[in-house]
C-alpha cells in the first residue's frame, strides 16, 4: 500500500475522516472511490489511538487548566474543613 501524505494523516489523527478523503481525492485526481478505500486500509492496518490520562492533559492546555483549577479547589475545600 502506498503510505499516505502527512496532510491526510493528519487529518486522520484530528479525526476527520471525510476531509482527509476529500483531500486525498484531490492528490489521486478525484477518485473518491480509490481514496476512501486507501483511507479505510490504512485506519484499519493503523487504528487511532484515543488518549487517556496524562495525554489528554498535554493535547490540550484548557482540559490541563481546568484540572489545575479543581485540584487547587479540592486543596483549598481541604484546608478549610481541617480548621
Amino acid at each position: 500500500m502506498n503510505e499516505l501524505p502527512p496532510a491526510v494523516r493528519q487529518l486522520l489523527h484530528a479525526n476527520q475522516r471525510q476531509a482527509a478523503i476529500d483531500l486525498l481525492s484531490e492528490y489521486l485526481a478525484n477518485d473518491q472511490q480509490e481514496a476512501e478505500r486507501r483511507i479505510d486500509q490504512y485506519l484499519e492496518d493503523a487504528p487511532p489511538i484515543h488518549l487517556r490520562g496524562a495525554g489528554i492533559l498535554r493535547a490540550s492546555r484548557l482540559n490541563a487548566l481546568i484540572w489545575l483549577i479543581l485540584i487547587v479547589l479540592m486543596a483549598l475545600l481541604a484546608l478549610i474543613f481541617a480548621l
